[in-house]
């Protein structure tokens, strides 16, 4: 039997979302899964040198909750930039669940393939864009839990990928233990903003909901993109969020004038650095 798995790349957060919003984006990783022969792993582009290739590797880790690793050859094919702040790692997991449910015959929903993923990946916002696919918020309380909230953003995002990478450990280790009530204050207006205008599919109400006081302050110097690229956003944009940890950063572009804006940014950012854009995919991890 052969088997063939996709997930989309995710950005998490959208700015004062943090930990709790993440829209899947259409950037897609591909796992074959061939059975009944000898074990092997074969990785092709992103990380194809550096990603183990035995059952340590993410993927197979998840795969083996509901299938053995023994006897399957994994086939990766890697689009997802590691360590850019875009869900790579909860790629990697939801391929490999999705493909071992449909190994091992088990009928999973993306919420039960959440619970069993959670073990694995410690921020459920990403995995959970990942498998629901559109805009999701997850959340922990008596769970972990998500919903998928809308198909699609009001505004179109156009990602700014570094050459640098970011540890998320080390991102988060920059945090915080407490912020000010004020900041908090902020935050919540704006993360309740940012609910109803994705919802709603309000660009002007989306606009005014980037604003957080949470993380971007603290991650800014590791991730220089957000306050370059913010204190000269292209116009036509209508704000910049932080993608996950970093150091990638969004900007969110008017729908009609996203060709605008990637010219405008590939002018502005150093060579190095990859203007992408995308859509929101529709569909999360899935079996082909």
């Amino acid at each position: 039997m052969i088997i063939r798995a996709l997930a989309p790349a995710s950005s998490a957060n959208l700015g004062p979302g943090f930990d709790s919003a993440a829209a899947a984006l259409e950037l897609w990783n591909e796992l074959e899964v061939e059975t009944e022969v000898e074990f092997g792993v074969e990785i092709s582009g992103e990380g194809a040198e550096e990603l183990p290739r035995d059952a340590t590797h993410l993927a197979l880790r998840a795969f083996s909750v509901f299938a053995p690793v023994e006897g399957c050859r994994f086939r990766f094919v890697n689009r997802i930039p590691l360590e850019r702040g875009l869900g790579s790692s909860a790629s990697a997991i939801a391929l490999g669940l999705v493909a071992g449910a449909a190994v091992g015959g088990v009928a999973a929903d993306p919420g039960e393939l959440l619970v069993k993923g959670s073990r694995l990946e410690g921020h459920i916002d990403n995995l959970a864009a990942v498998l629901y696919g559109g805009v999701c918020v997850a959340w922990t309380r008596d769970g972990p839990h998500a919903a998928r909230i809308a198909a699609d953003m009001p505004l179109a995002p156009v990602l700014v990928v570094p050459a640098a990478r970011t540890n998320t450990a080390l991102s988060r280790s920059g945090l915080p233990f407490t912020v000010s009530h004020h900041d908090a204050a902020e935050t919540v207006a704006a993360a309740t903003m940012l609910g109803a205008a994705i919802a709603g599919g309000n660009a002007t109400l989306l606009r005014d909901a980037f604003h957080d006081r949470l993380h971007e302050q603290y991650r800014s110097t590791q991730s220089p993109l957000l306050e370059s690229v913010r204190a000269d956003l292209p116009p036509g944009a209508s704000g910049v969020t932080l993608s996950g940890s970093g150091p990638s950063v969004v900007v969110w572009a008017e729908p009609d004038c996203v060709e605008s804006v990637v010219a405008a940014l590939e002018e502005l950012v150093p060579p190095s650095a990859t203007v992408l854009p995308l859509r929101v995919a529709q569909a999360g991890a899935h079996i082909q």
